[in-house]
């Protein structure tokens, strides 16, 4: 089963904090699948700080939070150990957001490969917490620098 930590997730996207929205990878299997992890806390940047427990994580960084995980796919599965910092170019995203995610949740982001090319692709992920579907979305993506 493997695994990515968060230093090793940051080193390969090209987000700094805190814009990295993944904590962790459990699990993937390459050009297929990867499961990774969001701890949702009251202490992110999206909350004031003195929010009920209701208010919502923001949707666009839920869409960005797929992309980052879409893009670890990509990752495990082209780039690998290559010394290449290729650039990714997100396109088009499909989300269907089905029920808001709330801190003190933690959220899994199954991705499934839609086509994976040296170019870019396409990517569908289902957002979940406490064993219900949050959201669907779909990335499309480019990349520069990999060929």
């Amino acid at each position: 089963m493997p695994e990515l930590n968060y230093n090793q997730i940051k080193n390969i996207l090209p987000q700094a904090y805190p814009f990295v929205f993944i904590d962790s990878v459990e699990d993937y299997k390459e050009g297929e699948s990867l499961t990774a992890v969001k701890n949702i806390t009251a202490n992110e940047w999206p909350f004031d700080g003195k929010t009920a427990p209701e208010q919502a994580f923001p949707e666009t960084l839920l869409i960005e939070a797929a992309a980052q995980a879409a893009l670890l796919l990509y990752h495990v599965s082209k780039v690998k150990n290559r010394r290449v910092h290729p650039k990714y170019f997100i396109g088009k995203c499909q989300a269907e957001f089905l029920k808001p995610v709330a801190y003190g949740q933690s959220i899994r982001l199954n991705v499934r490969s839609g086509k994976l090319l040296d170019t870019g692709g396409w990517a569908d992920v289902v957002v979940s917490a406490e064993a219900q579907e949050k959201a669907k979305i779909t990335i499309f993506f480019s990349v520069r620098g990999l060929a």
